[in-house]
């Protein structure tokens, strides 16, 4: 073989490794490619989230976010309150820990005026007492404080107190003698059970609590009365006892009252009082 036919076979056979060569980098690189677009694309991490933890960016209260609330935030000031009360009750229904634990501000106080903290309210149990509550007290609507003074620099002059109290002055009554009826044509029973005869109707209105029944009862039956799903014994305007279920009713050394109010831009959980079961 001549030297030249020599040279040429030799180029052909580098040029073929070469070729192979480079096929397989590029063959690599575009594996590579395509899992590192897997593994950080934004979308595949977002869907990999629990979809309480969606509400993450819209509940940092952080400075630098404060001025970028957006109406799609659900707690931001620029959402009415009807809108953001639908978003809180449905958070309460799925039991969303995550959207209740947002609200709460080192302001937010207890029932003992304390800096609230919901540590014994167990919100991680789907059955704690606590949801039932807050949403009886909020399910029937909220109503807006006129007279409630709250320095300028602190809130944007909307406070909102939840159950409603519909023109009555439910929070100020003697809870010793009186409950609220918090829904409208609500039966009052000759019994505690919702089979027995029906003594009387009450839309939203307060009536007596029937502490002489009360008293008569067996402790274990007055236990009962404290429940969520217990019965109250009351005495009508007309002198006819009665009893009534206790998710139609508001009585303040049991039940829940929760005020909210809109701070530095946000809506914000102003309270949360619970009676003395709670």
């Amino acid at each position: 073989m001549r030297f030249p036919h020599i040279l040429m076979f030799i180029m052909i056979v580098l040029g073929a490794i070469a070729g192979s060569t480079l096929a397989t980098i590029t063959y690599l690189n575009g594996r590579q490619s395509a899992l590192n677009a897997q593994i950080f694309s934004p979308q595949s991490w977002n869907s990999s989230l629990p979809k309480s933890l969606n509400l993450q960016k819209t509940q940092d209260d952080s400075p630098e976010n404060k001025s970028t609330v957006t109406p799609n935030n659900p707690l931001s000031s620029k959402v009415d309150f009807s809108q953001f009360r639908q978003s809180f009750l449905n958070a309460v229904k799925r039991r969303d820990e995550i959207f209740i634990r947002a609200l709460v501000t080192p302001q937010t106080q207890s029932i003992t005026g304390q800096s609230l903290s919901l540590e014994n309210y167990n919100l991680e149990d789907e059955n704690s007492p606590f949801w039932q509550q807050i949403e009886k007290a909020i399910s029937g609507g909220c109503t807006l404080e006129m007279t409630t003074k709250i320095a300028q620099e602190q809130t944007e002059n909307e406070v909102w107190v939840c159950p409603k109290t519909f023109g009555k002055a439910i929070y100020d009554s003697d809870w010793q003698t009186q409950v609220a009826i918090i829904a409208d044509r609500v039966n009052i029973r000759a019994a505690a059970n919702i089979n027995s005869t029906i003594v009387g109707i009450v839309s939203k209105d307060l009536v007596q609590f029937d502490t002489e029944t009360y008293y008569n009862l067996l402790e274990s039956e007055r236990e009962l009365v404290n429940k969520f799903d217990g019965w109250t014994p009351v005495i009508l305007k007309n002198g006819k006892k009665g009893w009534v279920q206790n998710n139609f009713v508001y009585y303040e050394p049991r039940d829940y009252r929760i005020s909210f109010a809109r701070f530095n831009g946000q809506w914000r959980l102003r309270y949360l009082l619970g009676g003395n079961s709670n």
